[in-house]
Protein backbone atom coordinates (compact mmCIF):
# COMPACT_ATOMS: atom_id res chain seq x y z
CA UNK A 1 0.00 0.00 0.00
CA UNK A 2 2.84 2.28 0.79
CA UNK A 3 4.62 1.47 -2.51
CA UNK A 4 1.22 2.46 -4.20
CA UNK A 5 1.11 6.08 -2.49
CA UNK A 6 4.50 6.46 -3.35
CA UNK A 7 4.35 5.60 -6.96
CA UNK A 8 1.08 7.90 -7.24
CA UNK A 9 3.22 10.78 -5.71
CA UNK A 10 6.08 10.60 -7.76
CA UNK A 11 4.06 10.31 -11.17
CA UNK A 12 2.28 13.75 -9.90
CA UNK A 13 5.85 14.73 -8.77
CA UNK A 14 7.23 14.23 -12.49
CA UNK A 15 4.20 15.71 -14.26
CA UNK A 16 3.85 18.98 -12.22
CA UNK A 17 7.83 19.28 -12.61
CA UNK A 18 7.69 19.10 -16.30
CA UNK A 19 5.04 21.68 -16.20
CA UNK A 20 7.23 23.52 -14.22
CA UNK A 21 10.21 23.26 -16.47
CA UNK A 22 7.84 23.75 -19.61
CA UNK A 23 9.19 20.74 -21.29
CA UNK A 24 5.70 19.37 -22.14
CA UNK A 25 5.19 18.41 -25.28
CA UNK A 26 1.64 17.81 -25.10
CA UNK A 27 -0.86 18.62 -22.08
CA UNK A 28 -3.83 16.20 -23.41
CA UNK A 29 -0.92 13.18 -23.55
CA UNK A 30 -0.24 14.13 -20.32
CA UNK A 31 -2.99 13.89 -18.33
CA UNK A 32 -3.85 10.86 -20.36
CA UNK A 33 -0.16 9.19 -19.54
CA UNK A 34 -0.82 10.09 -16.05
CA UNK A 35 -4.83 8.64 -15.72
CA UNK A 36 -3.64 5.64 -17.25
CA UNK A 37 -0.72 5.15 -14.72
CA UNK A 38 -2.43 5.48 -11.74
CA UNK A 39 -5.51 3.30 -12.96
CA UNK A 40 -2.99 0.48 -14.56
CA UNK A 41 -0.82 0.13 -11.54
CA UNK A 42 -3.62 -0.76 -9.08
CA UNK A 43 -5.03 -3.15 -11.64
CA UNK A 44 -1.92 -5.47 -13.08
CA UNK A 45 -3.46 -8.60 -11.49
CA UNK A 46 -6.71 -8.67 -13.05
CA UNK A 47 -5.44 -9.46 -16.49
CA UNK A 48 -2.21 -10.03 -17.67
CA UNK A 49 -2.32 -7.72 -20.66
CA UNK A 50 -2.75 -4.55 -17.90
CA UNK A 51 0.96 -4.86 -16.91
CA UNK A 52 1.81 -3.88 -20.72
CA UNK A 53 -0.94 -1.24 -20.87
CA UNK A 54 0.70 -0.26 -17.59
CA UNK A 55 4.44 0.23 -19.40
CA UNK A 56 2.69 1.82 -22.64
CA UNK A 57 1.52 4.54 -19.88
CA UNK A 58 4.05 5.09 -18.47
CA UNK A 59 6.09 5.79 -21.94
CA UNK A 60 3.41 8.21 -23.01
CA UNK A 61 4.12 10.30 -19.72
CA UNK A 62 7.70 9.72 -20.48
CA UNK A 63 7.75 11.14 -23.80
CA UNK A 64 5.11 13.85 -23.38
CA UNK A 65 7.32 15.44 -20.22
CA UNK A 66 10.46 15.46 -22.10
CA UNK A 67 12.68 14.61 -19.00
CA UNK A 68 14.62 11.02 -17.50
CA UNK A 69 13.39 11.83 -14.41
CA UNK A 70 10.64 9.56 -15.05
CA UNK A 71 13.16 6.54 -14.77
CA UNK A 72 12.20 5.94 -11.03
CA UNK A 73 8.44 5.17 -12.53
CA UNK A 74 9.58 2.56 -14.77
CA UNK A 75 12.15 0.94 -11.79
CA UNK A 76 8.67 1.21 -9.18
CA UNK A 77 6.30 -0.54 -12.22
CA UNK A 78 8.89 -3.31 -12.89
CA UNK A 79 9.64 -3.83 -9.40
CA UNK A 80 5.71 -4.89 -8.95
CA UNK A 81 5.66 -6.78 -12.24
CA UNK A 82 8.63 -8.87 -10.71
CA UNK A 83 6.60 -8.91 -7.46
CA UNK A 84 3.65 -10.72 -8.94
CA UNK A 85 5.27 -12.24 -11.62
CA UNK A 86 6.22 -16.38 -10.61
CA UNK A 87 7.13 -16.96 -14.06
CA UNK A 88 10.78 -17.22 -15.08
CA UNK A 89 10.66 -17.14 -18.54
CA UNK A 90 7.61 -14.12 -18.14
CA UNK A 91 10.02 -12.08 -15.96
CA UNK A 92 13.19 -12.46 -18.25
CA UNK A 93 10.94 -10.74 -20.76
CA UNK A 94 9.40 -8.01 -18.83
CA UNK A 95 12.32 -7.21 -17.77
CA UNK A 96 14.00 -6.99 -21.41
CA UNK A 97 10.97 -4.89 -22.10
CA UNK A 98 10.94 -2.48 -20.13
CA UNK A 99 14.53 -1.62 -20.37
CA UNK A 100 14.20 -1.59 -23.99
CA UNK A 101 10.76 0.87 -23.77
CA UNK A 102 12.90 2.81 -21.59
CA UNK A 103 15.42 3.67 -23.75
CA UNK A 104 13.66 4.05 -27.03
CA UNK A 105 11.74 6.47 -25.21
CA UNK A 106 14.80 8.16 -24.35
CA UNK A 107 16.30 8.11 -27.84
CA UNK A 108 13.50 9.56 -29.32
CA UNK A 109 12.40 12.00 -27.23
CA UNK A 110 14.20 12.88 -24.61
CA UNK A 111 17.76 14.85 -25.67
CA UNK A 112 20.04 13.10 -23.83
CA UNK A 113 24.21 13.37 -24.40
CA UNK A 114 24.89 10.40 -22.89
CA UNK A 115 26.56 7.44 -24.87
CA UNK A 116 23.60 5.10 -25.87
CA UNK A 117 25.01 1.90 -25.92
CA UNK A 118 26.88 2.40 -21.99
CA UNK A 119 23.71 4.15 -20.58
CA UNK A 120 21.98 1.01 -22.28
CA UNK A 121 23.73 -1.98 -20.69
CA UNK A 122 23.66 0.00 -17.46
CA UNK A 123 19.55 0.68 -17.54
CA UNK A 124 19.48 -3.18 -18.36
CA UNK A 125 21.45 -4.32 -15.35
CA UNK A 126 20.03 -1.84 -13.36
CA UNK A 127 16.48 -3.55 -14.31
CA UNK A 128 17.99 -6.89 -14.33
CA UNK A 129 19.16 -6.50 -10.70
CA UNK A 130 15.90 -4.94 -9.33
CA UNK A 131 13.37 -7.87 -11.07
CA UNK A 132 15.81 -10.57 -9.67
CA UNK A 133 15.33 -8.72 -6.08
CA UNK A 134 11.76 -8.13 -6.53
CA UNK A 135 11.20 -11.94 -7.30
CA UNK A 136 13.21 -13.40 -4.75
CA UNK A 137 11.76 -11.23 -2.22
CA UNK A 138 7.73 -12.40 -3.18
CA UNK A 139 9.28 -15.91 -3.49
CA UNK A 140 10.50 -15.90 0.33
CA UNK A 141 7.17 -13.90 1.73
CA UNK A 142 4.76 -16.42 0.19
CA UNK A 143 6.71 -19.30 1.59
CA UNK A 144 6.94 -17.31 4.80
CA UNK A 145 3.10 -16.67 4.78
CA UNK A 146 2.43 -20.61 3.25
CA UNK A 147 4.75 -21.92 6.55
CA UNK A 148 2.34 -19.55 8.87
CA UNK A 149 -0.48 -20.59 7.36
CA UNK A 150 0.35 -24.30 7.10
CA UNK A 151 -0.39 -25.34 10.81
CA UNK A 152 -3.68 -23.48 11.29
CA UNK A 153 -4.55 -25.13 7.95
CA UNK A 154 -3.29 -28.56 9.54
CA UNK A 155 -5.42 -28.09 12.65
CA UNK A 156 -8.31 -27.41 11.50
CA UNK A 157 -9.11 -29.71 8.27
CA UNK A 158 -9.12 -33.32 7.88
CA UNK A 159 -6.38 -34.27 6.13
CA UNK A 160 -8.42 -37.23 3.70
CA UNK A 161 -11.19 -34.77 2.86
CA UNK A 162 -10.33 -31.42 3.06
CA UNK A 163 -13.09 -30.54 5.34
CA UNK A 164 -13.14 -28.86 8.73
CA UNK A 165 -12.20 -31.65 11.93
CA UNK A 166 -14.10 -32.67 14.91
CA UNK A 167 -12.60 -29.75 16.89
CA UNK A 168 -13.45 -27.20 14.42
CA UNK A 169 -16.64 -27.91 13.38
CA UNK A 170 -17.31 -27.78 17.24
CA UNK A 171 -15.86 -24.53 17.66
CA UNK A 172 -17.58 -23.36 14.79
CA UNK A 173 -20.77 -24.44 15.94
CA UNK A 174 -20.53 -22.79 19.24
CA UNK A 175 -19.17 -19.47 17.87
CA UNK A 176 -22.64 -19.33 15.80
CA UNK A 177 -24.77 -20.65 18.81
CA UNK A 178 -23.25 -17.74 21.03
CA UNK A 179 -24.20 -15.17 18.05
CA UNK A 180 -27.33 -16.19 18.32
CA UNK A 181 -27.88 -17.42 14.60
CA UNK A 182 -30.90 -19.52 13.84
CA UNK A 183 -29.25 -22.90 12.24
CA UNK A 184 -30.28 -26.78 11.15
CA UNK A 185 -27.67 -28.96 12.50
CA UNK A 186 -27.60 -32.27 10.52
CA UNK A 187 -25.53 -35.65 11.54
CA UNK A 188 -24.70 -37.90 8.77
CA UNK A 189 -23.50 -41.47 9.31
CA UNK A 190 -22.73 -43.57 6.38
CA UNK A 191 -24.09 -46.75 6.70
CA UNK A 192 -22.12 -50.26 5.97
CA UNK A 193 -18.71 -48.58 5.24
CA UNK A 194 -16.87 -51.06 7.43
CA UNK A 195 -18.18 -53.81 5.71
CA UNK A 196 -16.89 -52.10 2.87
CA UNK A 197 -13.43 -51.57 4.25
CA UNK A 198 -13.37 -55.32 4.92
CA UNK A 199 -14.26 -56.43 1.60
CA UNK A 200 -12.71 -53.78 -0.85
CA UNK A 201 -9.77 -52.32 1.23
CA UNK A 202 -9.52 -48.99 3.22
CA UNK A 203 -8.95 -47.52 -0.35
CA UNK A 204 -12.45 -48.15 -1.42
CA UNK A 205 -14.10 -46.54 1.94
CA UNK A 206 -11.36 -43.71 1.78
CA UNK A 207 -12.54 -42.81 -2.09
CA UNK A 208 -16.32 -43.05 -0.42
CA UNK A 209 -15.75 -40.31 1.95
CA UNK A 210 -13.74 -38.20 -0.24
CA UNK A 211 -17.04 -38.62 -2.55
CA UNK A 212 -19.40 -37.88 0.08
CA UNK A 213 -17.37 -34.92 1.38
CA UNK A 214 -17.20 -33.50 -2.51
CA UNK A 215 -21.52 -33.93 -2.56
CA UNK A 216 -21.97 -32.71 0.77
CA UNK A 217 -20.11 -29.35 -0.53
CA UNK A 218 -22.04 -29.61 -4.15
CA UNK A 219 -25.30 -30.56 -2.31
CA UNK A 220 -25.59 -27.97 0.50
CA UNK A 221 -23.07 -24.73 -0.97
CA UNK A 222 -25.26 -22.64 1.16
CA UNK A 223 -24.20 -24.33 4.60
CA UNK A 224 -22.24 -22.01 7.16
CA UNK A 225 -19.51 -25.15 7.41
CA UNK A 226 -19.42 -29.15 6.59
CA UNK A 227 -17.13 -31.58 8.74
CA UNK A 228 -16.27 -34.76 8.99
CA UNK A 229 -17.23 -35.35 12.59
CA UNK A 230 -15.97 -38.85 12.99
CA UNK A 231 -14.81 -42.02 10.65
CA UNK A 232 -17.79 -42.19 8.87
CA UNK A 233 -19.88 -38.94 10.00
CA UNK A 234 -20.27 -36.10 8.64
CA UNK A 235 -21.79 -32.79 9.98
CA UNK A 236 -23.69 -30.19 8.13
CA UNK A 237 -24.63 -26.83 9.78
CA UNK A 238 -27.14 -24.89 7.30
CA UNK A 239 -28.89 -21.12 7.96
CA UNK A 240 -32.37 -21.57 9.39
CA UNK A 241 -35.17 -19.39 7.28
CA UNK A 242 -38.79 -19.34 7.16
CA UNK A 243 -37.34 -21.01 3.38
CA UNK A 244 -35.56 -23.88 5.24
CA UNK A 245 -38.61 -24.91 7.51
CA UNK A 246 -40.99 -24.93 4.67
CA UNK A 247 -38.45 -26.66 2.33
CA UNK A 248 -38.25 -30.78 2.31
CA UNK A 249 -35.23 -30.49 -0.07
CA UNK A 250 -33.14 -31.37 2.42
CA UNK A 251 -34.65 -34.43 3.34
CA UNK A 252 -34.85 -35.52 -0.74
CA UNK A 253 -31.03 -34.89 -0.99
CA UNK A 254 -30.26 -37.25 2.20
CA UNK A 255 -32.98 -39.91 1.47
CA UNK A 256 -31.92 -40.21 -2.40
CA UNK A 257 -29.67 -38.01 -4.35
CA UNK A 258 -26.56 -38.70 -2.12
CA UNK A 259 -27.20 -42.84 -1.58
CA UNK A 260 -27.68 -42.46 -5.67
CA UNK A 261 -24.78 -40.96 -6.04
CA UNK A 262 -22.36 -42.18 -3.63
CA UNK A 263 -23.87 -46.02 -3.81
CA UNK A 264 -24.24 -46.55 -0.38
CA UNK A 265 -26.86 -46.09 2.43
CA UNK A 266 -26.74 -43.40 4.73
CA UNK A 267 -28.59 -42.51 8.47
CA UNK A 268 -28.66 -38.78 9.69
CA UNK A 269 -30.59 -36.47 12.52
CA UNK A 270 -31.24 -33.29 12.18
CA UNK A 271 -31.86 -30.97 15.17
CA UNK A 272 -32.85 -26.93 15.09
CA UNK A 273 -31.67 -23.96 16.91
CA UNK A 274 -32.82 -22.00 19.10
CA UNK A 275 -36.22 -24.72 18.92
CA UNK A 276 -34.38 -28.03 19.73
CA UNK A 277 -31.81 -26.72 21.98
CA UNK A 278 -30.54 -23.58 23.25
CA UNK A 279 -26.68 -24.87 23.97
CA UNK A 280 -24.16 -26.37 21.37
CA UNK A 281 -23.79 -29.84 23.45
CA UNK A 282 -27.70 -29.84 23.74
CA UNK A 283 -28.15 -29.72 19.96
CA UNK A 284 -25.64 -32.25 19.42
CA UNK A 285 -27.07 -34.60 21.62
CA UNK A 286 -30.88 -33.77 20.26
CA UNK A 287 -28.91 -34.99 16.66
CA UNK A 288 -27.27 -37.44 17.88
CA UNK A 289 -30.69 -39.11 19.25
CA UNK A 290 -32.67 -38.50 16.20
CA UNK A 291 -29.67 -40.54 14.39
CA UNK A 292 -30.10 -43.41 17.21
CA UNK A 293 -33.68 -43.39 16.23
CA UNK A 294 -33.43 -43.39 12.81
CA UNK A 295 -30.62 -46.32 12.53
CA UNK A 296 -33.00 -48.26 15.26
CA UNK A 297 -35.79 -48.10 12.81
CA UNK A 298 -33.96 -49.04 9.55
CA UNK A 299 -32.39 -51.57 11.70
CA UNK A 300 -35.77 -53.16 12.57
CA UNK A 301 -37.14 -52.47 9.03
CA UNK A 302 -34.14 -54.65 7.55
CA UNK A 303 -34.70 -57.30 10.24
CA UNK A 304 -38.44 -57.66 9.77
CA UNK A 305 -37.48 -57.96 5.86
CA UNK A 306 -34.58 -60.87 6.60
CA UNK A 307 -37.25 -62.34 8.83
CA UNK A 308 -40.40 -62.44 6.36
CA UNK A 309 -37.64 -63.75 3.34
CA UNK A 310 -36.84 -66.41 5.74
CA UNK A 311 -40.18 -67.05 6.25
CA UNK A 312 -41.07 -67.12 2.39
CA UNK A 313 -37.80 -69.61 2.03
CA UNK A 314 -39.27 -71.59 4.63
CA UNK A 315 -42.80 -71.81 3.26
CA UNK A 316 -41.41 -72.41 0.27
CA UNK A 317 -38.76 -74.88 0.73
CA UNK A 318 -41.84 -77.00 2.70
CA UNK A 319 -44.05 -76.57 0.37
CA UNK A 320 -41.99 -77.85 -2.21
CA UNK A 321 -40.69 -80.62 0.10
CA UNK A 322 -44.42 -82.01 0.66
CA UNK A 323 -45.43 -81.85 -2.67
CA UNK A 324 -42.30 -83.95 -3.52
CA UNK A 325 -43.15 -86.50 -0.91
CA UNK A 326 -46.72 -86.48 -1.41
CA UNK A 327 -46.35 -87.07 -5.65
CA UNK A 328 -44.35 -90.26 -5.45
CA UNK A 329 -47.25 -92.12 -3.49
CA UNK A 330 -49.85 -90.54 -6.11
CA UNK A 331 -48.44 -91.78 -8.91
CA UNK A 332 -47.87 -95.25 -7.35
CA UNK A 333 -51.92 -95.00 -6.77
CA UNK A 334 -52.39 -93.54 -10.20
CA UNK A 335 -50.77 -96.16 -12.02
CA UNK A 336 -52.62 -98.86 -10.19
CA UNK A 337 -55.69 -97.47 -10.73
CA UNK A 338 -55.20 -97.61 -14.65
CA UNK A 339 -53.87 -100.47 -14.49
CA UNK A 340 -57.42 -101.68 -12.37
CA UNK A 341 -59.11 -100.24 -14.89
CA UNK A 342 -58.14 -102.23 -17.71
CA UNK A 343 -58.31 -105.08 -15.28
CA UNK A 344 -62.81 -104.47 -15.50
CA UNK A 345 -61.78 -102.05 -12.16
CA UNK A 346 -60.73 -105.26 -10.17
CA UNK A 347 -58.04 -103.92 -7.46
CA UNK A 348 -57.69 -106.96 -5.37
CA UNK A 349 -54.24 -107.74 -6.57
CA UNK A 350 -52.79 -104.05 -5.80
CA UNK A 351 -55.10 -103.47 -2.73
CA UNK A 352 -52.95 -103.75 -0.39
CA UNK A 353 -50.17 -101.83 -2.28
CA UNK A 354 -53.06 -98.75 -2.54
CA UNK A 355 -53.35 -98.68 0.90
CA UNK A 356 -50.16 -98.54 1.70
CA UNK A 357 -49.10 -95.48 -0.41
CA UNK A 358 -52.53 -93.89 1.25
CA UNK A 359 -51.55 -94.64 4.59
CA UNK A 360 -48.18 -93.27 3.37
CA UNK A 361 -49.59 -89.97 2.44
CA UNK A 362 -51.81 -89.92 5.73
CA UNK A 363 -48.90 -90.20 7.77
CA UNK A 364 -46.24 -87.76 5.97
CA UNK A 365 -49.59 -84.65 5.89
CA UNK A 366 -50.08 -85.83 9.89
CA UNK A 367 -46.33 -85.22 10.61
CA UNK A 368 -46.38 -82.39 8.46
CA UNK A 369 -49.38 -80.51 10.79
CA UNK A 370 -47.94 -81.92 13.58
CA UNK A 371 -44.50 -80.21 12.48
CA UNK A 372 -46.18 -77.06 11.42
CA UNK A 373 -48.67 -76.00 14.36
CA UNK A 374 -48.19 -73.71 16.98
CA UNK A 375 -46.26 -74.78 19.78
CA UNK A 376 -48.27 -74.76 23.20
CA UNK A 377 -47.59 -72.26 26.18
CA UNK A 378 -49.14 -74.48 29.23
CA UNK A 379 -46.39 -76.14 30.04
CA UNK A 380 -46.23 -77.82 33.27
CA UNK A 381 -43.37 -78.88 35.78
CA UNK A 382 -42.57 -82.39 35.29
CA UNK A 383 -39.86 -85.01 35.53
CA UNK A 384 -37.08 -85.21 33.00
CA UNK A 385 -35.91 -89.02 34.45
CA UNK A 386 -40.21 -90.07 34.60
CA UNK A 387 -39.56 -89.01 30.63
CA UNK A 388 -36.52 -91.03 30.15
CA UNK A 389 -37.83 -94.41 31.88
CA UNK A 390 -40.67 -93.91 29.72
CA UNK A 391 -38.84 -94.15 26.55
CA UNK A 392 -37.12 -96.68 27.73
CA UNK A 393 -39.82 -99.42 28.72
CA UNK A 394 -41.44 -98.35 25.21
CA UNK A 395 -38.59 -98.82 23.28
CA UNK A 396 -36.91 -101.73 25.65
CA UNK A 397 -38.83 -104.63 23.43
CA UNK A 398 -38.02 -103.31 19.66
CA UNK A 399 -34.61 -102.75 20.89
CA UNK A 400 -33.64 -106.45 22.07
CA UNK A 401 -35.64 -107.88 18.68
CA UNK A 402 -32.98 -106.19 16.94
CA UNK A 403 -30.08 -107.06 18.85
CA UNK A 404 -29.31 -103.93 20.51
CA UNK A 405 -29.21 -102.98 24.60
CA UNK A 406 -30.03 -99.62 26.23
CA UNK A 407 -27.88 -98.22 28.96
CA UNK A 408 -29.12 -95.42 31.25
CA UNK A 409 -26.61 -93.43 33.40
CA UNK A 410 -27.82 -91.09 35.83
CA UNK A 411 -24.91 -88.31 37.34
CA UNK A 412 -27.63 -86.08 38.89
CA UNK A 413 -27.61 -86.16 42.73
CA UNK A 414 -31.28 -85.27 42.85
CA UNK A 415 -34.08 -85.73 40.08
CA UNK A 416 -34.32 -83.12 37.27
CA UNK A 417 -37.96 -81.03 37.05
CA UNK A 418 -38.52 -78.43 34.12
CA UNK A 419 -41.10 -77.23 32.28
CA UNK A 420 -42.18 -79.69 29.69
CA UNK A 421 -45.21 -80.94 27.16
CA UNK A 422 -44.49 -84.46 28.83
CA UNK A 423 -46.14 -85.70 25.50
CA UNK A 424 -43.79 -84.00 23.75
CA UNK A 425 -40.99 -85.02 25.54
CA UNK A 426 -41.82 -88.28 25.22
CA UNK A 427 -42.11 -88.15 21.47
CA UNK A 428 -38.47 -85.97 21.36
CA UNK A 429 -36.48 -89.12 22.85
CA UNK A 430 -38.53 -91.61 21.29
CA UNK A 431 -37.87 -90.17 17.60
CA UNK A 432 -33.80 -90.15 18.85
CA UNK A 433 -33.82 -93.88 20.56
CA UNK A 434 -35.37 -94.85 17.55
CA UNK A 435 -33.55 -93.50 14.88
CA UNK A 436 -30.57 -94.75 16.67
CA UNK A 437 -31.76 -98.57 16.79
CA UNK A 438 -32.49 -98.46 13.32
CA UNK A 439 -29.36 -96.79 12.11
CA UNK A 440 -27.20 -99.68 13.88
CA UNK A 441 -26.76 -103.64 13.07
CA UNK A 442 -27.07 -106.30 15.29
CA UNK A 443 -25.63 -105.99 18.61
CA UNK A 444 -25.63 -102.15 19.09
CA UNK A 445 -25.80 -100.42 22.13
CA UNK A 446 -27.36 -96.95 23.15
CA UNK A 447 -25.89 -94.97 26.27
CA UNK A 448 -28.52 -92.56 27.81
CA UNK A 449 -26.64 -90.14 30.13
CA UNK A 450 -28.51 -87.18 32.21
CA UNK A 451 -26.72 -84.17 34.32
CA UNK A 452 -27.07 -81.43 35.61
CA UNK A 453 -25.60 -77.60 36.87
CA UNK A 454 -26.72 -75.25 38.80
CA UNK A 455 -29.11 -73.74 36.34
CA UNK A 456 -29.61 -76.50 33.12
CA UNK A 457 -30.18 -80.45 32.83
CA UNK A 458 -28.06 -82.06 29.91
CA UNK A 459 -29.20 -85.34 28.35
CA UNK A 460 -26.66 -87.20 26.11
CA UNK A 461 -27.95 -89.97 23.67
CA UNK A 462 -25.27 -92.15 22.04
CA UNK A 463 -24.96 -94.57 19.81
CA UNK A 464 -22.19 -96.78 18.18
CA UNK A 465 -23.72 -96.79 14.53
CA UNK A 466 -22.22 -96.33 11.44
CA UNK A 467 -22.07 -92.47 12.28
CA UNK A 468 -23.48 -89.42 9.98
CA UNK A 469 -21.24 -88.16 7.14
CA UNK A 470 -19.57 -84.63 7.16
CA UNK A 471 -21.40 -83.27 4.61
CA UNK A 472 -24.88 -84.22 6.05
CA UNK A 473 -24.27 -82.70 9.16
CA UNK A 474 -25.78 -79.59 8.73
CA UNK A 475 -28.29 -80.69 6.63
CA UNK A 476 -30.07 -83.61 9.12
CA UNK A 477 -32.61 -80.82 10.81
CA UNK A 478 -33.78 -79.75 7.47
CA UNK A 479 -37.67 -80.69 6.60
CA UNK A 480 -37.40 -83.75 4.15
CA UNK A 481 -33.81 -84.34 4.02
CA UNK A 482 -33.75 -88.51 4.76
CA UNK A 483 -31.11 -90.86 4.20
CA UNK A 484 -33.63 -93.50 4.74
CA UNK A 485 -35.59 -95.17 1.89
CA UNK A 486 -39.12 -95.02 4.29
CA UNK A 487 -38.25 -92.23 5.80
CA UNK A 488 -40.00 -88.23 5.85
CA UNK A 489 -37.41 -86.79 6.50
CA UNK A 490 -39.71 -84.92 9.36
CA UNK A 491 -38.80 -86.65 12.27
CA UNK A 492 -35.66 -84.96 13.57
CA UNK A 493 -37.28 -81.74 11.92
CA UNK A 494 -39.87 -82.46 14.33
CA UNK A 495 -37.42 -82.91 17.60
CA UNK A 496 -35.54 -79.49 17.00
CA UNK A 497 -38.92 -78.15 16.90
CA UNK A 498 -39.70 -79.48 20.20
CA UNK A 499 -36.46 -78.44 21.47
CA UNK A 500 -36.98 -74.87 20.63
CA UNK A 501 -40.13 -74.70 21.54
CA UNK A 502 -38.57 -76.21 25.68
CA UNK A 503 -36.11 -73.26 25.10
CA UNK A 504 -33.51 -75.73 24.83
CA UNK A 505 -30.78 -76.67 22.49
CA UNK A 506 -29.76 -79.74 20.54
CA UNK A 507 -26.30 -80.62 19.19
CA UNK A 508 -25.08 -83.29 17.07
CA UNK A 509 -21.40 -84.73 17.31
CA UNK A 510 -21.02 -87.78 15.08
CA UNK A 511 -17.36 -89.97 13.70
CA UNK A 512 -17.69 -92.56 10.15
CA UNK A 513 -17.79 -95.89 12.12
CA UNK A 514 -17.73 -94.76 15.73
CA UNK A 515 -21.47 -93.21 16.14
CA UNK A 516 -23.29 -90.29 16.65
CA UNK A 517 -24.33 -88.36 19.84
CA UNK A 518 -26.92 -86.13 20.60
CA UNK A 519 -26.62 -83.57 22.85
CA UNK A 520 -30.02 -81.97 24.90
CA UNK A 521 -29.68 -78.91 27.02
CA UNK A 522 -32.86 -77.77 28.88
CA UNK A 523 -32.55 -75.38 31.71
CA UNK A 524 -34.47 -76.21 34.97
CA UNK A 525 -37.55 -75.48 36.72
CA UNK A 526 -36.95 -73.14 39.70
CA UNK A 527 -38.27 -75.01 42.72
CA UNK A 528 -40.71 -72.21 43.40
CA UNK A 529 -42.54 -73.48 40.75
CA UNK A 530 -41.44 -77.00 41.43
CA UNK A 531 -43.20 -76.86 44.95
CA UNK A 532 -46.42 -74.97 43.17
CA UNK A 533 -46.75 -77.64 40.74
CA UNK A 534 -46.72 -80.76 42.98
CA UNK A 535 -49.39 -78.94 45.25
CA UNK A 536 -51.56 -78.20 42.62
CA UNK A 537 -51.43 -82.40 41.74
Amino acid sequence: MVTIWIYYVYACLYAAFALYQDTVASIPLMLTGLILCFVTYRLQKLHRLIPWLHLLSICLLHAAGHSNLCYPLYVLALARFSFITPDKKKLWAGTFVYAAAYLLVMNIFVQSEARIWLYGLNCLLDFTAIALLCNTASAQFLKKERLHSEPLVITQKDSLTGLYNFEEAHRRLEQLIRNKQSLVFILIDCNDLKAMNTSGGFQAGNFILKQMADLLQILFKDAHFIARYGGDEFAVVMPLDHITLKDASIQLKLDSELPKLTGIQNTYGIATYPSDAQTKDDLILHAEHNLFMKKRDSLLKQEEHMQRSEKLRVVGELASGMAHEIRNPLTTVRGFLQLAKASGYNIEAWYNLIMDEVNRMSDLTGEFLQFSKPHRTDFRTDSLHDCILKVISLMESEATSSGHVIHFQDMAADEIFMLMDQDKMTQLLLNIVKNACEAMETNGSIHIQVSRDPKNATLVIADNGPGIPSEYLEQIFHPFFTTKETGTGLGLSICYKIVQDHHGTLEVESELNKGTRFILTFPMADKADTLKDNAAS
